[in-house]
């Protein structure tokens, strides 16, 4: 296990810089991440110094840094990898620098920033940082083959590294040597070229984002206008509701009382005119007169269903509606009978 392996010291530090984090339930991954890190990659010391953010807030943070090879034929870089407090919930923050004074870092790197040497969250490892699945040891191994591919340091440096490799170098023919020249002439443009298009397709990514994020408050304002348009509308419908329920109970309260104070018709009474009449047209106005009371009886059926919720107000209306119609014209054709 890389505890075991790691001398004391190593893990006292640690343990000693892992106190003020903010998970200590986790402090025992954090530990096993970084003494497999040291134990994979030699080259790389624990430490803790103070760390300086973008926004100038500071903090004691434990890092790992050192040289880092990463090819034979390239040369090294300088490594640091900064663990912040909300570690492993939060990636680490990774520098890379030239290990030479004389060297200098690549514009436009798609990977490495030439002016801060920090490491940009487009590696895919950075991106895709989650737990428990990530750790120091993959970033660094990832770091290492995205920069064997595209090398962060510039042609000179290249050019400072081949003159080293031609003093150690003895029988080294000039053929070979303008082959090396070449082929760092040729990564310098690939990085420079990769650099570039990763500039572009990031301008366009923020552009795409903030179109986005402006569309997605426009709709963020309609969604509000139509949830208070909604609510407008349905505490109108309640108190519609309240008024038609008001109005039912107003209603047969009223038909309760004329129920009570209305004399009951006497059949002969209101015949007898017609009786005595003697007019052929009795027994039209007897069916006009039946068929106005039935009319009416059907209505009262109807409200008491109503009341009852045995019916809908929408469809209490339509009905009500017909037999006012076929009442009135009874109605008519009985005074025109008379």
């Amino acid at each position: 296990m890389a505890t075991a392996a790691a001398p004391a010291g190593t893990v006292v530090l640690v343990d000693a810089a892992l106190a003020p984090y903010e998970h200590p339930d986790l402090r025992w991954l954090v530990r096993k991440h970084v003494l497999a890190v040291l134990q994979e990659f030699p080259t790389l010391s624990p430490s803790v110094d103070t760390y300086t953010s973008d926004d100038g807030a500071s903090a004691v943070l434990l890092n790992a840094r050192g040289p880092l090879a990463v090819s034979p034929a390239l040369p090294p870089i300088l490594l640091t990898v900064w663990l912040p407090r909300e570690y492993p919930y939060r990636p680490p923050l990774v520098f890379a620098f030239p290990a030479a004074p004389s060297a200098a870092l690549v514009p436009d790197h798609p990977f490495v920033d030439h002016r801060t040497g920090r490491v940009h969250r487009t590696l895919p490892y950075l991106e895709g940082w989650s737990v428990p699945r990530s750790s120091l040891a993959g970033l660094v191994r990832s770091l290492v083959a995205a920069l064997r591919m595209c090398h962060p340091l510039t042609t000179a440096s290249f050019g400072f590294a081949a003159g080293d490799a031609r003093t150690t170098r003895a029988g080294a023919t000039p053929v070979e040597e303008e082959r090396r020249r070449m082929h760092a002439v040729l990564v310098d443009k690939l990085a420079a070229r990769l650099g570039r298009d990763a500039a572009a397709f990031r301008g366009g990514v923020d552009e795409d984002i903030h179109a986005m994020s402006s569309m997605q408050a426009g709709l963020r304002t309609r969604g509000d206008a139509m949830d208070r348009a909604v609510r407008d509308l349905e505490e109108e419908r309640t108190r519609l509701e309240r008024a038609v329920t008001a109005s039912l109970a107003h209603r047969g309260k009223l038909l309760a009382w004329l129920h009570k104070t209305s004399p009951a018709p006497d059949p002969g009474v209101a015949l007898a005119p017609h009786a005595a009449a003697g007019r052929g047209d009795a027994p039209r106005w007897l069916e006009s007169k039946a068929a106005e009371l039935a009319a009416d009886d059907a209505i009262d059926t109807l409200g008491r269903a109503l009341e009852n919720g045995e019916l809908s107000f929408q469809e209490y209306i339509k009905r009500v509606k017909i037999l006012a119609r076929e009442q009135f014209f009874h109605c008519y054709a009985a005074s025109k009978s008379t």
